[in-house]
C-alpha cells in the first residue's frame, strides 16, 4: 500500500507542477474535463483518486504519457506517443 500512497503523490504533484509551468488554473482544467474546479482541487491534492479516463485526457492536454504521471519514468516524452 506504500507504494501505492507513493505513485499518487508523484502524480499528483507532476500533475500539479505541469499545469503551473503551462500556466493553467484549476478553473481552465476543470473546464476542459468537464468537472467542477472543487473535484479538480480534490483530484489534485489526492484528497480523491483520479479516474483513469481523467488521466488520460490530463496526459493528452499536457502531451505525456501516463507512466510519466506515475512516476515509472523520469521523461515526461520518453515513449510518446506510442504509435
Amino acid at each position: 500500500m506504500e507504494n501505492t500512497q507513493n505513485v499518487r503523490e508523484i502524480m499528483f504533484r507532476r500533475i500539479r507542477s505541469l499545469r503551473k509551468h503551462r500556466h493553467v488554473t484549476q478553473c481552465e482544467m476543470a473546464e476542459r474535463l468537464g468537472i467542477s474546479r472543487r473535484t479538480y482541487a480534490n483530484y489534485e491534492r489526492g484528497v480523491h483518486a483520479m479516474p483513469v479516463e481523467v488521466l488520460i485526457v490530463i496526459a493528452d492536454i499536457f502531451g505525456t504519457s501516463l507512466d510519466y504521471l506515475a512516476g515509472r519514468i523520469t521523461d515526461r516524452q520518453e515513449g510518446f506517443p506510442l504509435l
